[in-house]
């Protein structure tokens, strides 16, 4: 793939998950995009306020209370805008949501509406040409939520606006699908030397993590451009998946770590009426079996599924009533370790129409 060409006009808008994302995952095309004069908006959608270990560390405490939390969030908000200073970027240009850290996956399951009216408004507002974008297949929970809620408002809610470049960026896990579909930026060093400066600002992350920080200074930045931000295949368990209309089949595999007894919680996202967005979850039961979908938002049982295997091998049947057919799904197998995922939340694409399959088949033939 070809990076991106910044000009004059062009209007970049960064969602970051937490305070240090810009300037690990996407230093150098912050650079860039300056360098070429092109007005850049940076948007953080929590404050990290909750990276406890390091806190307790450099404050010497052991018991954390809200307020220290919230000056914890405080500090690392003034690291931000050092670092975006070093990359070029002027306070006016940064907002500060203030959404809970390690929360936005209880926000994405619990239908907050309000995040998707947020989102939506400052992508009107600012009418970017550009967005930089956390990836779904990222394995921390923050960062694969917020991709969720941002694919979830740009295709529900704002559908047929103006033409503009997504680029998805990964800081955690390596996911090799995200890796098939990617293009390496690779800085010049000048951009890698001002790269390090912007990590160093954020002493809160260094202190514990010094040398896997700075070496994000080293590595080429990846992205993948386009609305879908992984190409097609699948992470960790999950090793193909099969969608028609009525039906999700995927295959799983568990040999490295297998199911337990009490199972693995398996959610289910997309949309149903237009803006609304249907959650389901069910538990893997490690043996054949019949499996409920629950609705998150009212514990309703609402469809019953059905896995085929053992703890460590199986197939999972889903039923899709209530989906909408022409939408992506989104699928997470949540075996959380501390807190990070196994893997992040798998995007699954609308199945092609039979009408426009024949005329792709003869288009090619």
């Amino acid at each position: 793939m070809i990076s991106p060409r910044f000009q004059s006009r062009s209007r970049v808008m960064m969602f970051a998950p937490h305070p240090d994302d810009e300037s690990l995952a996407t230093g150098v095309l912050l650079q860039r995009a300056v360098n070429a004069g092109a007005e850049v908006r940076v948007v953080y959608a929590t404050d990290g306020e909750r990276n406890c270990w390091p806190q307790r560390v450099l404050e010497g405490k052991v018991w954390l209370r809200d307020i220290d939390r919230r000056r914890w969030g405080a500090r690392r908000r003034a690291e931000a805008l050092a670092a975006l200073q070093v990359l070029g970027i002027e306070p006016a240009r940064v907002f500060f949501w203030g959404l809970p850290d390690q929360g936005l996956t209880d926000m994405l399951l619990q239908g907050r509406d309000e995040v998707f009216l947020r989102i939506v408004e400052a992508i009107r507002l600012w009418d970017p040409t550009h967005l930089l974008l956390p990836s779904a297949a990222d394995t921390h929970p923050d960062h694969s939520a917020l991709a969720v809620l941002l694919e979830f408002a740009l295709q529900n809610y704002l559908p047929g606006s103006r033409p503009v470049v997504r680029l998805h960026y990964l800081v955690h896990g390596r996911s090799e699908a995200f890796a098939r579909g990617a293009f390496e930026l690779a800085g010049s060093a000048l951009e890698q030397k001002a790269k390090r400066r912007a990590i160093r600002c954020h002493f809160t992350q260094i202190a514990l993590s010094r040398k896997r920080f700075l070496s994000y200074a080293q590595r080429p930045e990846r992205f993948i451009v386009g609305e879908r931000d992984v190409a097609p295949g699948c992470d960790g368990p999950i090793q193909s998946s099969l969608r028609d209309r009525d039906q999700l089949r995927l295959d799983v595999a568990f040999t490295l770590k297998p199911l337990r007894a009490d199972g693995a919680s398996l959610y289910l996202l997309g949309s149903e009426n237009a803006a609304e967005l249907r959650r389901l979850r069910t538990v893997l039961p490690g043996r054949s079996a019949r499996i409920d979908l629950i609705d998150c938002d009212s514990g309703a049982i609402v469809g019953v599924g059905r896995y085929h295997g053992d703890a460590f091998r199986g197939e999972i049947l889903l039923p899709l009533r209530g989906f909408d057919s022409d939408r992506d799904l989104f699928v997470k197998l949540d075996r959380r370790v501390w807190f990070f995922d196994e893997v992040g939340w798998m995007q699954i694409a609308a199945p092609v129409p039979q009408e426009a399959a024949v005329s792709a088949e003869l288009a090619v033939a």
